[in-house]
């Protein structure tokens, strides 16, 4: 025995962090870089390229922790992992900063300005991302950073963008989209969040050509002028004498019929007001379905500023909001007000913007989708969900679908639509497979081609046939940015830039994500692998809650209880506690404090605290207390553990192994098997449960202290068998505290447990025939060591001081000697 090669006393953030820099060194890249020529089985992690935009939550930040985990730990299974870095930083959310930061809105810019000042806003919130995702531990391939603003992204959004097109799967239609005026661009259904507010339910008065009056209730009286049918249930008795007569609007309008017909439709609800319904193009989406049955004639009613059209009367030219104060004083001052009065209803806004949507007729760019939702639904059977229960978040998606997804936005920091227009319309250009263009600026590459804008028939290359195309319209929308980052695991898979290894790799290995975007992103990668191959986008779908407040509630910039990720990562170095300040429940302050933590007891947690698919609440003070003793626990026993030279072969087990040697080896294979079997299904709850039990529990606590004595006098069967446990033990940890264990296995082994590519299990011989047998001791020996304990403290007796009048129970009598040693019994 000798004095302790690791010469700090206890672990520490200083030590955390310092470890962490020393492996940012030349070997970073050579141990997790991602070889694709390679022999072993290749795994590919789709990591969710997060948006920069300001302070990475915590909630993701722990996502993403656990993210590194299932890459680490299909490492040490022996698999060639791709754990990619990307950044996705096309969108609105940049062009908002960008606004808010120069006090300029951006159609005030030179769009090519306006896109310089994206780029150069965007990088510091990028770089801070990188220096956390770097802190927390994520072994990512940095030197291969993949921006989904980069033109070689660009490039692959664009290239499938124009295969889709080709075949058909991709149209450009006059439909009615959801539009958010404010910000002036088309957006999908599932970008639209509702919230609660408070408007005014008016019951206006209408009148039959015959003279009979009809109330009718509407919060957005602004729209009678769009009105194109009123409908009645057809089982309400009430109205049938109404069916198919025609019925004047209330309010004055132009450029149109001032009256409609009375119908029937099954979707009136006749316990909701008069149970009299106008059907408006496009008041919301039962108006979209009502006017499509009926084929009816929309009228636009609403301008893509948010303003009324001249079909609006007396209210042209009005913002929508005004024109519904103004409707509701021309309906009052004409005695067809009825009543008014206040109430809450859900309405739809952009979830970027917060902005109240309206419903416009507009040309824009689809994929067609629902034609295919049957399918999609079979493929993504063939992908393994985990946890399972969390499929129904696409079920349930994919059943409420029933429109196609707009994929063209008016906004500018996007990527660009790649189509140039001929000067008669009847004739597009399209960029050669694998380029990116900006049809707003630049002209067609020389080998792009020509097709027919409504038959999509290839015509000819652009170089011959330029000259019979007249003077180009390039495109000036862009896509939407699902559109880009729906992607993701076709551009990290191979797919253009490496055809080799996206044959071997796809469909993709795993795609791990949180449950909200479920909707969003993995929805339309989905579709994306459904109508480019047929094929599930992938093997595996890991789809996590959501990280919550200490109460459980969302973490939210108005709410008042957001935790700073950085601060967590950070608390304890130098020393210095942590502190956070956040709104409770009941709106008051409440401090929480905690004296360390950092990335590895961070990690500890999320892999510990909660299954996956479970949404976890964030407390700092609960991370620390019940996760830092147990990194204590183990780096004392590692500690412990460095006193005792090493066997020069650890691969040979000793032939003279004492009885609780092979009960503890027999209790640890069963352990090891459990975790390489958690490992290989990606049940990262279970892998950590285990070996926290095993090495906080019967390890340290009885069979260490059933062996100290062999040990001090320099047992080398025993010390076989604690270096032998203690690494082995050291790798199966790695994938959750690499930092940790890292420097453990590296100061006592002279090797790093996360370079370890085989899972480590006993060799044989190691372990007994009779594993069983020996693992049926084990309540045994807890409950008589447990006995003793209690015994000498009842007896006010320090736990080396002798103790007699004890029997070793019957069952125990093979580690006799050792107990009697342990607990000095006379």
């Amino acid at each position: 025995m000798s004095a302790p090669r690791i010469p700090e006393k206890r672990w520490n953030i200083d030590l955390e962090k310092r470890i962490q820099e020393s492996l940012f060194d030349e070997s970073y890249s050579k141990r997790y870089s991602f070889d694709p020529k390679s022999e072993r089985e290749i795994f590919i992690i789709d990591t969710p390229p997060p948006y920069p935009s300001g302070t990475w939550h915590i909630g993701a930040v722990a996502q993403y922790s656990m993210i590194d985990v299932i890459a680490r730990s299909q490492r040490l299974l022996g698999k060639e992992v791709c754990f990619p870095w990307g950044v996705d930083r096309n969108g609105i959310n940049i062009e908002f900063t960008v606004e808010k930061k120069y006090g300029r809105k951006m159609r005030t810019y030179e769009r090519g300005e306006f896109l310089d000042l994206c780029a150069e806003t965007i990088e510091p919130y990028t770089q801070a991302m990188r220096d956390t995702a770097k802190r927390v531990g994520l072994s990512c391939d940095y030197d291969n950073e993949y921006l989904t603003d980069a033109p070689d992204y660009r490039a692959v959004t664009q290239s499938i963008f124009v295969d889709l097109f080709k075949r058909g799967d991709i149209v450009e239609d006059l439909r009615p989209n959801i539009y958010d005026p404010v910000e002036g661009t088309t957006i999908a259904e599932a970008e639209v969040q509702r919230i609660t507010r408070k408007t005014l339910l008016c019951d206006v008065r209408w009148t039959t050509e015959d003279g009979e009056d009809v109330v009718i209730s509407t919060t957005r009286p602004e729209m009678i002028c769009a009105c194109g049918v009123v409908v009645v249930h057809p089982n309400d008795d009430r109205y049938s004498h109404l069916i198919g007569k025609r019925i004047h609007l209330p309010i004055l309008v132009a450029d149109r019929d001032p009256t409609v017909e009375i119908r029937t439709h099954p979707s009136v609800k006749m316990d909701f007001g008069s149970g009299v319904l106008m059907i408006c193009s496009f008041g919301d989406q039962n108006d979209v379905v009502v006017f499509r049955e009926f084929a009816l004639r929309p009228f636009v009613a609403v301008d893509l500023e948010g303003r009324m059209t001249s079909v609006g009367g007396p209210l042209a030219g009005m913002p929508t909001e005004k024109a519904r104060a103004a409707a509701i004083d021309i309906l009052r001052d004409s005695e067809r007000l009825v009543a008014a009065e206040e109430h809450m209803q859900e309405v739809p806004v952009s979830e970027r913007g917060r902005n109240p949507v309206e419903i416009i007729l507009l040309k824009e760019w689809y994929v067609r989708q629902t034609h295919i939702l049957d399918r999609l639904a079979e493929l993504s059977d063939q992908s393994v969900f985990i946890p399972e229960r969390n499929r129904q978040y696409l079920h349930d998606w994919m059943e409420g679908i029933s429109i196609d997804w707009p994929i063209s936005r008016r906004r500018w920091y996007h990527t660009e639509v790649p189509i140039w227009y001929s000067e008669d319309g009847s004739r597009v250009v399209v960029p050669p497979f694998g380029s990116y263009v900006q049809p707003w600026r630049e002209s067609p590459p020389p080998d792009s081609e020509v097709l027919d804008r409504d038959t999509r028939k290839i015509l000819g290359s652009f170089v011959d046939l330029s000259s019979s195309l007249g003077e180009l319209e390039g495109e000036e929308r862009v896509f939407d940015t699902w559109m880009d980052s729906s992607n993701s695991n076709l551009y990290v898979s191979g797919y253009i830039s490496d055809p080799e290894l996206f044959e071997r790799a796809f469909p993709t290995s795993i795609r791990p994500q949180g449950k909200e975007i479920v909707r969003t992103w993995l929805y339309y990668t989905l579709l994306k692998s459904a109508l480019l191959f047929d094929k599930p986008g992938f093997q595996y779908i890991w789809v996590d809650g959501l990280g919550m407040d200490p109460w459980g509630r969302k973490m939210s910039k108005s709410l008042g209880n957001g935790i700073d990720a950085d601060s967590v990562l950070e608390c304890g170095a130098g020393g210095r506690p942590g502190s956070w300040s956040i709104k409770g429940p009941d709106g008051k302050q409440v401090q929480l404090r905690a004296g360390k933590i950092g990335s590895e007891c961070f990690r500890l947690w999320k892999a510990c605290d909660a299954q996956v698919g479970d949404d976890f609440h964030i407390n700092p003070e609960e991370i620390e207390a019940k996760y830092f003793g147990v990194l204590t626990k183990i780096f004392n026993v590692a500690r412990f553990a460095s006193q005792f030279d090493v066997p020069a072969d650890l691969e040979q087990p000793p032939r003279d192994l004492a009885p609780e040697d092979r009960w503890i080896l027999a209790e640890f294979d069963h352990v090891m098997a459990r975790v390489e079997d958690a490992w290989s299904r990606i049940d990262i709850y279970t892998a950590a449960q285990a070996i926290k039990r095993f090495g906080t529990g019967i390890f340290p606590s009885h069979w260490l202290e059933m062996t100290k004595s062999r040990l001090y006098d320099d047992d080398a069967v025993a010390a076989w068998t604690l270096h032998r446990v203690v690494r082995d033990l050291l790798s199966a940890l790695t994938p959750i505290c690499p930092f940790f264990t890292h420097y453990l296995s590296d100061t006592l082994y002279s090797q790093s447990s996360v370079d370890v590519r085989s899972f480590p299990r006993l060799p044989p011989g190691a372990v007994d025939d009779d594993i069983d047998a020996l693992r049926a001791l084990t309540p045994a020996i807890s409950e008589f060591n447990s006995m003793i304990w209690k015994l000498k403290k009842d007896s006010g007796l320090s736990l080396k001081s002798p103790i007699s009048g004890v029997e070793i129970p019957p069952e125990l009598s093979m580690m006799k000697q050792s107990l009697v040693r342990m607990h000095s019994i006379e």
